[in-house]
């Protein structure tokens, strides 16, 4: 938005601090950052790289079994995002994972019809600041965030440092202007060849900073097309080519659907840019090949029975995808169940040519001890205090997929025992990387005092397994298989439909 001739920045930031007093208080605080806990809160992976999709999505499972033969009919019919299809209910459902969190109300209106702006979504891009700069590759304004008030002007190179005091914004420019307010700011560039840089990235749509909890919140507000931009490339691969477009299509309405299915107008923020959610990058992510595919499949979702069906996706499922009730502790969802990646006729599998197919990862008794004594409180109850040292592990049995249903941990001080995809979150490097998956084996060598000396696990896949297998993916889009293929092939008896 410009401004004609607008009154000096100083003068307006000043005024403005007085007449905006009353919406002090007026953000809530924001939802507490995912913990990797019971029913997955976060997911993890690697930071994303171009020639390894990173790996692994969250959702529980918690919709009834729906009639497949009714959502087959769905299929060419469009999807209005009310409250029913997007609220509690919507299949599957988990806090910062894949669906609305049960009793989280989804407060966004039916979907823009032709020709108005799409559905915006608000980005976390950080958390807990205790200041922070904006600038903009052109003309850009500020606003305040309840009435839209301008408060001025800036251009392009200009800079505003924003910090917190006292639960109200304070700014400073680099022409010495200050000013300071309750409640929120938002920065908006002032036409379409300019754009906000935040932490030296550029993001397109606006840039909101809100008080809580003694620092800032930095939000990006930025429609959901231009944000799966973002978003594509950096969960299936910076480097794909036309040659998988098919993969990176299917990717673009999984992503889509899980952002359909966070909203959630009562939070300050609908989703994180890390992958507690989807890696987001903004406008230095974007790729040509992933740009097509967002615009190929513009609004369609994955529904399951006449609801945007969240898609949890992972890198590499090692052959076999998991059920959601096998990783999380969820209920069965009838589109996440365990699907082989194998291809027909051969002894090999679609995701084979991940780099993390096959993998070893051993623990001397040192590090064992530093990982069990950092995580076994967080995931098994263990004492602060400390857990002791480890004289055995023992595997308490498999899923249906193979992967490992839980490990015992028998110390001189108890037994603890860690569950599911929990166990990856248990046994990191000392530098904090979580397991790749929980299709292993291992062998724990004991020393002449009985305890454990060193542990080695041998697995493959990477990521949770529940979902697409995105290397699956590629490969699948290699073999001439299309998009449609490709997601009904791991989200059984899904559809494919606009959101209008």
């Amino acid at each position: 938005m410009s401004l004609t001739r607008p009154p000096s920045v100083r003068y307006l930031l000043l005024l403005f601090a007085v007449s905006v007093t009353a919406c002090a208080g007026s953000v809530k605080p924001p939802r507490p950052a995912p913990v990797p806990v019971s029913a997955p809160k976060s997911r993890t992976a690697a930071t994303p790289r171009p020639e390894s999709p990173p790996g692994t999505r969250g959702g529980d499972a918690t919709a009834a079994a729906a009639d497949t033969a009714v959502a087959r009919q769905l299929a060419d019919e469009t999807v209005t995002v009310l409250p029913s299809i997007l609220g509690r209910g919507a299949t599957p459902a988990t806090p910062r994972g894949s669906a609305s969190s049960p009793g989280s109300p989804a407060t966004s209106s039916t979907r823009p019809r032709t020709g108005e702006p799409d559905q915006a979504v608000r980005i976390a891009l950080a958390l807990s600041q205790p200041s922070v700069r904006i600038s903009a590759t052109g003309d850009w304004s500020l606003f305040d965030s309840k009435a839209e008030r301008p408060l001025g002007a800036a251009h392009s190179g200009d800079w505003y440092v924003v910090a917190s005091r006292g639960g109200a914004l304070t700014m400073s420019g680099p022409s010495g202007d200050r000013g300071s307010l309750r409640g929120a700011l938002v920065a908006r560039p002032a036409g379409p060849n300019s754009v906000l840089v935040f932490n030296g990235h550029r993001y397109r749509g606006d840039l909101l900073v809100l008080p809580s909890g003694g620092g800032l919140i930095v939000v990006n507000r930025v429609p959901i097309e231009q944000y799966l931009r973002g978003v594509v490339p950096l969960e299936i691969g910076v480097d794909r080519t036309q040659f998988e477009s098919a993969a990176v299509q299917a990717q673009a309405i999984a992503a889509r659907s899980y952002a359909y299915t966070r909203l959630d107008g009562s939070h300050p923020y609908d989703m994180s840019a890390t992958v507690s959610d989807q890696v987001y990058g903004g406008m230095d992510a974007e790729r040509a090949v992933a740009d097509d595919a967002v615009e190929a499949t513009q609004h369609m979702v994955l529904m399951y029975a006449g609801r945007i069906a969240a898609a949890p996706y992972h890198a590499n499922s090692g052959g076999t995808t998991a059920a959601a009730s096998e990783v999380w502790r969820a209920a069965d969802t009838p589109y996440l169940i365990s699907v082989s990646d194998r291809i027909p006729g051969s002894d090999r599998f679609y995701c084979q040519e991940s780099p993390k197919f096959n993998w070893t990862r051993t623990l001397d008794r040192a590090s064992l001890g530093a990982v069990l004594a950092k995580y076994l409180p967080q995931y098994a109850g263990a004492p602060r205090s400390g857990v002791g040292t480890v004289r055995s592990v023992v595997e308490t049995g498999h899923t249906a997929s193979g992967r490992v249903a839980g490990l015992t941990f028998v110390t001189d001080r108890g037994r603890f025992t860690v569950r599911g995809n929990d166990i990856r979150f248990v046994l990191r490097t000392p530098g904090g990387e979580v397991l790749p998956s929980t299709l292993f084996s291992f062998d724990a060598s004991t020393d002449n005092s009985g305890h454990v000396a060193q542990l080695t696990i041998r697995g493959t896949g990477n990521g949770h397994g529940v979902g697409m297998d995105q290397w699956g993916a590629i490969s699948r889009a290699r073999a001439g298989q299309s998009y449609t293929t490709i997601l009904q092939t791991y989200y059984p008896g899904t559809n494919i439909g606009p959101v209008l």
